[in-house]
């Protein structure tokens, strides 16, 4: 049994008059009758009464036409479905980002796509041990909003912002009162980092940003998350060095300081699989541009 067989079946269980059905589905009567008796001969019983005056339904045939009509409705429902879903309009979309990623930005970002999108379901990853490189690879992620550099092979990879560094100290620390601190005088402070797997961009160019400035940093705890870090600040345990849209989060009993002597910028991006990402990609990328340009952050701060 065809879904062609079906619709020429409702054609005539709706008509109840085989040349009215036939004319409507654009066919002419003879073949029309025919695919009818085979579907009869198919199903092995009578759907439809036939005499010189009049076409009745059959029990068989009302419980048929009940049928057939979910099912061609089924039927449309699962293509608009479809092609909702290929058009990026519905479905799914998994998006990692690393804890130093989520400052500033990416709730204007979410909040963009779901407004314009309702119908994709946003699935976010920001566990600690998230690889985003090898989820982005093996498909387990579809895109992620990444610290650079991040220049994996195979990734395309769209700088969004890029922002100056700042420094982040507890408020009763001594430098707290100077309002620029020198990053050279910071060469026996002990910082508070992400661990490197988690957001190896940031953590590679805050230690090279150091090394520049003639000290490696004593890295006395790491913490994959912002609220970690900042609590470990607050707590005394250490300094850290974070881009400046961390600011916008406020911590209590924390306060951050201009650096000098800090030529290195941190940059955000978003990263997806290439070269030909999916719609539902192509929209979240898309709308992080935007969030950034309304945002009026300037790339080049």
């Amino acid at each position: 049994m065809e879904f062609r067989q079906l619709e020429l079946f409702v054609a005539v269980a709706e008509e109840l008059h085989f040349g009215r059905a036939a004319a409507r589905v654009g066919m002419a009567q003879p073949p029309f009758s025919q695919r009818i008796r085979g579907l009869e001969a198919e199903l092995g019983v009578q759907l439809l009464t036939r005499t010189s005056r009049r076409v009745a339904l059959t029990a068989a045939g009302t419980q048929l036409l009940e049928d057939a009509r979910s099912l061609l409705s089924r039927r449309a429902d699962v293509v608009h479905a479809v092609q909702r879903a290929a058009s990026g309009q519905a479905g799914t979309l998994r998006v990692g980002f690393a804890a130093s990623s989520a400052f500033g930005v990416l709730p204007d970002i979410v909040l963009r796509f779901r407004t314009r999108f309702p119908d994709v379901k946003l699935e976010l990853d920001d566990s600690e041990s998230l690889d985003v490189r090898a989820a982005l690879a093996t498909g387990a992620l579809d895109v992620a909003i990444v610290r650079a550099p991040f220049r994996p092979e195979g990734l395309i990879v769209e700088r969004l912002l890029r922002e100056r560094f700042v420094l982040a100290l507890p408020a009763r620390h001594p430098r707290a009162r100077q309002k620029v601190v020198a990053l050279s005088s910071l060469a026996h402070e002990p910082f508070v980092l992400f661990p490197r797997h988690s957001a190896p961009g940031l953590h590679d160019t805050v230690t090279s940003m150091c090394l520049a400035a003639g000290f490696s940093p004593h890295i006395r705890q790491e913490a994959s998350s912002w609220p970690s870090v900042v609590g470990m600040v607050e707590a005394g345990l250490g300094i850290t060095i974070a881009p400046a849209s961390s600011q916008a989060l406020r911590p209590k009993g924390v306060v951050f300081r201009p650096l000098s002597g800090a030529p290195a910028h941190a940059e955000l991006a978003v990263a997806f699989l290439g070269p030909q990402p999916s719609p539902a990609v192509q929209h979240f990328r898309a709308l992080a541009h935007e969030a950034v340009s309304r945002s009026g952050k300037n790339t080049s701060e």
